[in-house]
């Protein structure tokens, strides 16, 4: 066989480490990441362009800090007021609760938020082969986001915390409704309890600052770099399946590339014979996990999607495990999958420790493996030979 043509997690743990340094858009380290990636495609023969597009950064920095500062005194007036006006405790903690749920799941009315504000501007870059779209053979759209970010916060204590204040808040929910309909009361101190935990990790949430340390080595310079090495091989096959490779930017602002380029593109694509593999935090562990549903309640992405990794996975003796992802942290696919398109996002299995690394700056190259790498991308290139 010829070595060309395969997949090489060596080539592709390169790409990671000359991407790996702080690259937050608007800034210096930004501009060096599309610069290499541009590169790189190019370097390949692929058609590349950039599209300039515009954001805020309202609803991922603004909006989820106005939402936790508003649900504070609704936690804390359970305990305060419970006893004596449980009627009203009682609608407004359902009308807060329905609010939370609501922000976990994407909606197109959302989209008019990122026009909300200042605006920042900043590119998407798009590689595609010379496959033609036809109504027999199945599209492939790759997506992997080039930018950065560090916070005060790691991602997987921001998920908790999230976590924690909506099952506090589910609870303190429940508490009311139970003293409404049957006069029960728990103890006020359990209560207090409650509220206090819900409180504290809705307090939290405010200091979550954005910062331009991260290297982003797992988030997600190792997303890209196996992306760059799965648009070798297609390349180097001549694949005449039509493929596509959006390196986003801004996803760490909301997935404010992935947005754009739905709403620009969209209709280009044929919906029901379109893939769409979202690439975003790999190379640790063992395994590959796909992601097919998130929000509360959950929202399934793809069905075809998923039969054909496990598939793969059992042809290949690479260990493949479904993920449910309800709240906390935010994927290129979601705003795709909200335009009907089967989608799925491929992250590292057994990520562990790791995830106290993401947006830190210890989320460094080194944390990688390279036979978690090949294992991704021999997975992927199998997916498309079978599609």
């Amino acid at each position: 066989m010829d070595t060309n043509r395969t997949y090489d997690a060596e080539r592709a743990y390169h790409h990671i480490t000359q991407l790996a340094f702080p690259r937050l858009v608007g800034s210096t380290g930004e501009t060096e990441a599309q610069d290499y990636v541009v590169q790189q495609f190019k370097a390949l023969g692929l058609n590349v362009s950039w599209e300039p597009f515009s954001f805020t950064k309202f609803p991922a920095e603004v909006l989820p800090r106005i939402l936790s500062a508003l649900f504070v005194p609704v936690v804390l007036s359970v305990p305060w007021f419970g006893m004596q006006f449980p009627i009203p405790v009682c609608l407004t903690c359902l009308l807060s609760l329905s609010i939370a749920m609501f922000c976990t799941q994407w909606h197109k009315r959302f989209e008019g938020l990122y026009d909300v504000g200042r605006k920042h501007r900043t590119e998407n870059i798009i590689a595609t082969n010379d496959g033609k779209l036809d109504d027999n053979t199945p599209a492939f759209l790759f997506v992997a986001h080039y930018d950065s970010k560090s916070q005060v916060l790691p991602i997987a204590v921001r998920a908790i915390s999230y976590g924690i204040a909506i099952i506090g808040l589910v609870i303190l929910t429940i508490v009311m409704v139970i003293k409404v309909g049957w006069s029960i009361w728990l103890p006020d101190y359990i209560v207090w309890s409650i509220a206090g935990i819900t409180t504290f990790c809705l307090l939290l949430l405010q200091i979550n600052l954005t910062q331009n340390h991260s290297p982003g080595a797992f988030d997600n310079a190792s997303g890209v770099g196996v992306m760059l090495e799965i648009a070798r091989v297609v390349a180097e096959r001549c694949e005449r399946k039509s493929i596509t490779f959006l390196a986003a930017g801004a996803e760490e602002y909301g997935m404010c590339g992935a947005l754009r380029y739905v709403q620009a593109h969209t209709d280009e694509y044929d919906r029901e014979n379109t893939y769409v593999i979202n690439l975003d935090g790999l190379g640790v562990g063992n395994g590959v996990n796909i992601v097919t549903r998130y929000g509360i309640p959950p929202i399934q992405t793809t069905s075809a999607l998923t039969n054909l990794f496990r598939t793969s996975g059992e042809s290949l003796g690479i260990q493949v495990s479904e993920r449910y992802l309800p709240i906390g942290v935010g994927l290129d696919s979601i705003p795709i999958a909200s335009r009907g398109f089967e989608t799925v996002t491929l992250t590292a299995g057994d990520v562990g420790s790791a995830a106290l690394r993401i947006h830190s700056k210890r989320d460094r190259s080194d944390l990688l493996n390279v036979e978690s790498l090949q294992q991704v991308g021999e997975l992927i290139v199998d997916v498309i030979e079978r599609a």
